[in-house]
């Protein structure tokens, strides 16, 4: 007897199970679980959550501005030791670079899941990290449709100008993520796709990394094993970033075994039904970066 048809859809990778979403007539159908989730309501802003029912393509990885955006210039300056006035630059650089704002729009003009203009979110925040920390080595767990990738290429290419080299090593379950970003960028990066429970280690041997940043399902058993992996790798200086914020305690209890301070920034999207996550930070130097190599 042949597999129900919905345990042959689960099977699908990633890639194709959004596609199939996407066909599902139904799809609103989803999106207003999506609502209850997120605590939304119909009744205070029906404009809102019916736009975003009815029209909104997205069904996660949701695309938006931020309110608090001059509270993340605050944020990350202070976590990292940088002026409000610097990181508030690289924030402004970001909206206005072409990679990230009128070639992407090229790109996704045909896409009918991409919601238009596309927002960096969060990701914003991870261009700004590493404008700041000129990183020679930054490891990314996620990708999916490589808006994160993008972001963080967009900024290596400009340390590059300003005579900085890095690199950017993604991973992910399927080779079928990451097409955003654009050949011309593809130089400075290698996307890994595998898990990184089989590939982070023999991936990053002999390598140093300068900035982690996290961006795979909230699940305490991945997100610390992704996290101690990046130490046992980590260059003389490491950042740790937490897409998820402190949705699991993998990151804080890292830090509280490292001595280290945790920051937690709870961001606001102009959003009508997405909530916020938060961006969970530990910045590490000397022996406390190496104590895990």
């Amino acid at each position: 007897m042949s597999p129900p048809i919905k345990s042959r859809l689960k099977s699908l990778s990633p890639s194709w199970q959004n596609r199939l979403r996407r066909l599902n007539r139904l799809r609103w159908l989803e999106k207003s679980r999506i609502v209850r989730r997120y605590g939304a309501s119909l009744r205070r802003d029906p404009l809102g959550v019916g736009g975003y029912v009815l029209l909104d393509p997205e069904l996660g990885d949701f695309s938006y501005e931020l309110e608090n955006e001059d509270e993340l210039a605050g944020f990350l300056a202070s976590a990292l030791g940088s002026d409000r006035a610097t990181v508030a630059g690289y924030l402004a650089e970001a909206h206005e670079a072409p990679s990230l704002t009128t070639e992407l729009e090229a790109r996704v003009r045909l896409r009918p899941d991409i919601k238009r203009p596309v927002q960096l979110s969060m990701r914003i925040s991870w261009y700004a990290v590493a404008r700041l920390l000129k990183p020679r080595l930054i490891v990314e767990t996620g990708i999916y449709h490589g808006l994160g990738s993008l972001a963080l290429l967009t900024a290596l290419e400009r340390n590059r100008a300003e005579g900085s080299d890095g690199r950017l090593i993604s991973f992910d379950l399927d080779p079928g993520t990451g097409w955003m970003v654009p050949e011309q960028l593809r130089a400075a990066w290698q996307p890994v796709y595998a898990s990184t429970f089989d590939a982070l280690d023999a991936t990053l041997a002999g390598e140093a990394v300068d900035l982690f940043i996290g961006d795979t399902p909230p699940e305490y058993e991945i997100e610390s094993f992704e996290m101690h992996g990046a130490m046992r790798h980590a260059a003389e200086r490491i950042v740790l970033l937490c897409a998820g914020g402190d949705r699991t305690p993998a990151l804080p209890e890292l830090a509280g075994e490292l001595g280290a301070e945790y920051h937690y920034f709870r961001e606001r999207p102009r959003h009508p039904v997405f909530s916020g996550a938060g961006i969970g930070l530990v910045a590490l130097t000397g022996q406390r970066a190496g104590v895990e190599r």
